[in-house]
Formats: C-alpha cells, structure tokens, sequence
C-alpha cells in the first residue's frame, strides 16, 4: 500500500516558499511570518532549491554558531563570485573582521580587542552624555514649531556617527560624508546585489580607502590619542597589513553606527507601538538594562549570520553535511516561542535570557557594549525631553538580506 507523502511535501514547499521570499529580492520588510511558516515546518531547514540550510530555532541557532568548526559563511558567499578580487568593495569586505576564518580571524580580533577595550568604551561615557544632550536639545529645537521630525536623520544617524568619530579621531563634519560612503558599501554585504549596487559599493570602497590611507599616513607622521592612532601602532608592530588594517579599521566605523543607528529608529517605533512599555518606563528608569536588552532584542537589525560547515555537524537532532552553507537566521531566533515566551510583544522588563542580536561564538560583536551605553543614555532622555511621540506619518523601511532599518521615522514631539 502506498504512503501518502502529500502532506510532507506541502510542508516542505511552504518552508522553501518562505525561504525564497526571504533571501530573494524584493526582500520582505516584515520577515516573521515567514520565519514563523520556516519554524513551524522545520527549526533546521534543508533547502533544496537554494542549497543551503536554515536555522530558525533560538537553540539551534545558538548551538552552531558556537561551534569552533566552522568557517564564515560570509567569506564563502563573496568568494562565489569569480571576479571578486577585481572589486574593491568585495575585496575589503573578505579583509574585514566578520568574514575572516581562522587564526586569521583571531590574530585580527585580538588586535582589535587590544585597542577597542572595555575601560576605552568606559571612558567614552561623558562624551556619549554631551553628544546626547547637544542632539535631543536640538531636536527639541526643531520640533518646538510643530513640524514633523524626522529622527533617523536628525538623531539616529547623527548620533552614533559623532560617537565613532570622537573614538577614531575624525572630525564629525568628514563622518558626515563617511557615513554615505558606508552605507554604499554594505550594499554588497549580504551577498546579494545588483550591478548598480556593486558599482555604488565600488565606488564608495575607493573613495573610503583613499580616506582613511591618508588618516593613517597622518597617525604615522603625528601620532595622537585616538583608537585611529592606536590601531596604527598595533599594524606596525606586523600584526597587520595596510589592507587589513584598514579593512579593519572601516567595519569598525561602520558597525560603529550602522547597529546603533537601528536600534534608536526601530527601537522607538516598538516603544510607540507598546504604548504601556513606554509609559512603564518613563516612569522607572531602572529598568533601563533590561529595557535595552529587550529592544535589541525584539528589533533584531543583523538578522541572518551565515557559515559553512568544515565536516558533519549534528544541530537539534538533525545531521547537516560538510561544505553546505547554513544560515542561522538571528531574527527568527529571537522571536522563538520556545525561548521568549510572547515573543512578538515588547516587554521592557523580560528577564527570558540571552537574544542573538549580537550573534554568539567566535563572531560575537565585541562592540555591544557601546551600543548598549549609547542607547542606555539616549532613550530615558527623548522620554524624558517629550511627555508626548507620535509618528507623524508612516515610517519608510528598507528590507535588505541579512539587514533591516528605517529609512526614515516622522515623528510629532511636544514637551
């Protein structure tokens, strides 16, 4: 007697259909209910048409991205392209820190840990708090006529831009344009883009390059007490290349801003859509921890982090063979009912354990630590500053593979 496979087959048509719609352009600016569709089939997903593999589960997640068996998915995927090497852009990416496989990746990582450290972020805690003040001043100043404003542009961006800037040694007015350059440049970073976005990235990858050679020939000639300086020092000492180090020294600048820059947009737009939440903590800021670790949580910006598999590994009771890439897809795992109970409801108070949000294992964004001070600072302030934030009008996002922001959030502010 035959079986009836029908039903697994549907299932497993779903998963892939979500999958696509994930990964394929025009890529969906709200992903969970295809997460959901991925999860609900299957937490470690084979998918066929794609040939790779999709993890959607918090503990699936978790446990391979911890594995020291496996090499950057990122790295992988540049190098599917042949003629990468002939693309600047492509080129500085694979040098960079996040796509680096070991020791490589290790031999950079604590060179950055040298220079990027603790007591170094500790002490940039009084600038954090005079940039803070200085910009919810001024956005006070440009809603005070009852204008809308828009805080990706007069606040988001700007803020975490001025905080890198002050770390590097580099005057605001030049991260201004490094910024628009950078944002260029990350077009190419999920893997997956047009002819007009490698030729943008490009373009903006020389210009960056050219920047930034100049600023370290200067460090070399007048060193001062900046990180641009003490990174310098630490390359000369032949821990680095001059490509590496200003591989480095650009995914630092924009993983600098770009993370926190989400993080301020779509962590209001969640605070704005849980009207409780927020007048809960305007009225207690010491949950201020927990109420950022929430936000990065549930406003997950780096959602998929990719690897490739250096032999057979088994996660979650399923078997993945060698040399496939798996996508561990953080986003999805942040919103896993098994981990986070109501998972798709901000609450500021969760105490549910570690997100993802900063990846886990050997890639863990060592940066977290100022994003958490930035946003520890900036949020009691604009609640503070304004009894009242509305949206204006209706956000623009864009949805990106591996990345998801705001372009733009108008906001209507009274104090």
């Amino acid at each position: 007697m035959a079986t009836d496979t029908s039903g697994i087959d549907d299932a497993n048509q779903r998963a892939e259909d979500a999958l696509m719609a994930l990964l394929m352009p025009p890529h969906p600016i709200d992903p969970f209910p295809h997460y959901e569709t991925l999860r609900s089939v299957n937490r470690v997903h084979q998918s066929k048409t794609l040939g790779v593999w999709a993890l959607s589960g918090h503990a699936e997640a978790t446990e391979f991205l911890k594995r020291p068996d496996v090499h950057s998915g990122a790295r992988v995927a540049g190098q599917m392209r042949p003629d990468w090497a002939d693309h600047s852009s492509l080129r500085l990416y694979l040098n960079s820190m996040v796509a680096l496989n070991q020791p490589d990746h290790s031999r950079v990582r604590v060179l950055a840990s040298r220079v990027f450290t603790p007591s170094k972020i500790k002490s940039m805690q009084p600038v954090v708090e005079r940039l803070t003040r200085g910009l919810v001043d001024g956005l006070a100043e440009k809603a005070a006529g009852g204008e809308p404003v828009d805080l990706v542009e007069a606040l988001a961006t700007p803020f975490p831009v001025a905080v890198i800037c002050e770390m590097l040694g580099m005057p605001f007015s030049d991260g201004e344009r490094l910024w628009e350059l950078s944002d260029d440049w990350s077009r190419v970073f999920a893997g997956m883009f047009s002819d007009e976005d490698l030729e943008r990235a490009n373009t903006a990858a020389d210009e960056l390059s050219s920047y930034f050679k100049n600023a370290i020939h200067e460090r070399r000639a007048t060193p001062r007490e900046d990180l641009l300086t003490s990174f310098v020092k630490e390359a000369d000492g032949g821990r680095l290349d001059e490509e590496e180090l200003i591989a480095l020294i650009l995914f630092l600048f924009t993983a600098g801003f770009s993370a926190t820059t989400n993080l301020i947009a779509a962590g209001m737009a969640a605070l704005l859509d849980h009207p409780d939440e927020l007048a809960l903590w305007r009225k207690d800021k010491s949950i201020t921890a927990s109420a950022v670790e929430e936000l990065l949580r549930y406003s997950t910006h780096n959602t998929a982090s990719s690897r490739l598999t250096t032999q057979p590994v088994t996660v979650g009771g399923t078997e993945i063979p060698e040399g496939v890439l798996v996508l561990a897809l953080l986003a999805a795992a942040n919103r896993d009912p098994e981990r986070f109970p109501d998972p798709h409801r901000l609450i500021l108070t969760r105490d549910d354990g570690p997100h993802l949000s900063l990846s886990a294992g050997a890639h863990f964004c060592f940066g977290g630590t100022l994003a958490r001070m930035e946003a520890a600072e900036l949020f009691p302030a604009l609640i503070d500053t304004f009894s009242e934030i509305e949206l204006a009008k209706e956000p623009e996002r864009r949805g990106v593979m591996g990345i998801t922001s705001y372009a733009t959030l108008p906001l209507a502010l009274r104090r």
